[in-house]
């Protein structure tokens, strides 16, 4: 009988330097669906995605400041979407916040097409890089998840900081 093989990669830890990002949060019933849309024009009408030998590469992380009536009562979620930009990128236009993500290491794995089961899938890759990591302090730390697809495969990595 054969082994049915993971949708999740071996973890493993690394360091990110300092990056620069634009960002934006919506909170509605389903944010990934509006926000991704909204920065990826944003990016095309900034001049980002025409900036010279950029490699696109867009994260998100959900945006835990949604209250408990938002959540319970209007089944809102809050999620953010942003583009990592290079240090020398003045953007065309406003509409989203520019910001950086401090040096820090992190636990990480892929999901090979992390969508047949999106909650269910996300979920228990954050559960076990969680359990690796065992961060105790989360203070202007992000957990964050990038999308790409590669050779007509979709894949998600996670990111979870660790002490």
């Amino acid at each position: 009988m054969m082994e049915k093989k993971s949708i999740y990669s071996e973890i493993k830890t690394v360091t990110l330097k300092k990056f620069k990002i634009a960002r934006y949060v919506i909170i509605s019933p389903y944010p990934e669906h509006d926000v991704i849309p909204y920065m990826d024009r944003w990016a095309q009408e900034s001049g980002l995605l025409e900036f010279d030998s950029y490699e696109k590469k867009r994260i998100g992380w959900d945006f835990p400041f949604v209250t408990e009536e938002q959540q319970e009562k209007f089944g809102l979620r809050g999620y953010v979407a942003a583009y990592v930009i290079p240090e020398g990128f003045v953007p065309k236009c406003d509409g989203a916040e520019i910001a950086y993500i401090n040096e820090d290491t992190y636990a990480t794995l892929t999901i090979t097409d992390p969508h047949s089961d999106s909650f269910g899938n996300i979920s228990k890759a954050y559960q076990m890089l969680l359990e690796f990591a065992k961060t105790q302090t989360w203070e202007n730390r992000l957990a964050f998840e990038e999308e790409y697809d590669r050779d007509g495969i979709h894949y998600m990595d996670v990111y979870v900081p660790i002490n």
